[in-house]
């Protein structure tokens, strides 16, 4: 995902709680007014329900419930390989955590053939952008 894509996944979602804030009238945004968010916490809901129905019939004590979250993962040269013109990366992915973030962005790109060029580059952040922190979809 890219940082525009990201920004616009927010502006959109912004603009759809303006234009329902202004149509009810609402001082503030009220999600139990909010008929996508009442249908969004349905459907989840829902997939709870059918998660723990399949974790009791396969035995399992309950099912494992992880939020994917977008995470933005920036690296920076490592201190024998930076110059001026080094980049610093970034890459966008999704993951239930930050730990799972650096460990995917750190799986995929870290190859001597990746981005990070092992050796070359660390993590340097870790940072969810979407949805934003406390914020439920």
């Amino acid at each position: 995902m890219s940082e525009l894509y990201i920004a616009q996944a927010r502006c959109l979602q912004w603009e759809r709680i303006a234009d329902l804030m202004a149509e009810e009238q609402m001082a503030a945004y009220t999600p139990s007014r909010d008929p996508r968010a009442a249908r969004y916490e349905q459907q989840r809901l829902q997939r709870l329900m059918t998660d723990v129905a399949e974790a009791e019939r396969s035995g399992v004590t309950g099912p494992e419930i992880c939020r994917q979250r977008v995470y933005r993962v920036g690296a920076r040269p490592t201190a024998g390989c930076s110059g001026p013109g080094m980049p610093a990366p970034v890459v966008h992915l999704m993951a239930a955590s930050a730990d799972e973030a650096a460990e995917r962005a750190w799986a995929v790109h870290g190859r001597d053939d990746g981005l990070y060029q092992r050796g070359r580059y660390r993590i340097a952040s870790v940072e969810q952008v979407l949805p934003e922190p406390g914020e439920l979809f």
